[in-house]
């Protein structure tokens, strides 16, 4: 039975629709959100930043999260759904598939890939949701556009 469910959230078009289908889900089956999201610098920022300039851009990440993540917990809350809000400041992919071991999540919903497939070749990096679907132990919902 799903009890608990994650949600990463990176204020996208995919991460507003899968909070939205993951309310649906717990409010059916009596789930409580997680709502995740991690603030870290990707490699490609924090290869040609110095320190004092990443703190300043992690902090003004978290600041806007904090704010985005108050907004869509209340959206939550409204349909009667328990939720939580969490923000780190670490690797995306591993932070969510930790949190999830961790608090014992059943489901976790995450968009698909952001990025097109010469961006992500061209810049090197990696997908979140390929990796998390690919090392999670729990089931996981890929949202793969937004439309209804």
């Amino acid at each position: 039975m799903i009890k608990k469910i994650l949600v990463a959230f990176d204020n996208g078009k995919k991460s507003h629709k899968a909070l939205e289908i993951a309310t649906e889900i717990a409010k059916g089956c009596g789930a409580e959100i997680y709502i995740f999201t991690s603030v870290k610098m990707p490699k490609i920022v924090t290869s040609v930043a110095d320190q004092d300039m990443l703190k300043d851009l992690e902090d003004k990440s978290f600041d806007y999260f904090k704010s985005e993540l108050q907004d869509a917990e209340e959206k939550v809350k409204n349909q009667g759904v328990q939720v939580q809000t969490v923000i780190v400041k670490d690797s995306p992919g591993s932070a969510i598939l930790r949190f999830a071991e961790k608090e014992n999540i059943d489901l976790i919903a995450i968009g698909a890939r952001n990025r097109g497939l010469i961006e992500g070749i061209m810049l090197g990096l990696g997908s979140v949701s390929n990796y998390v679907t690919q090392n999670a132990r729990c089931p996981v919902l890929i949202i793969k556009d937004s439309k209804a």
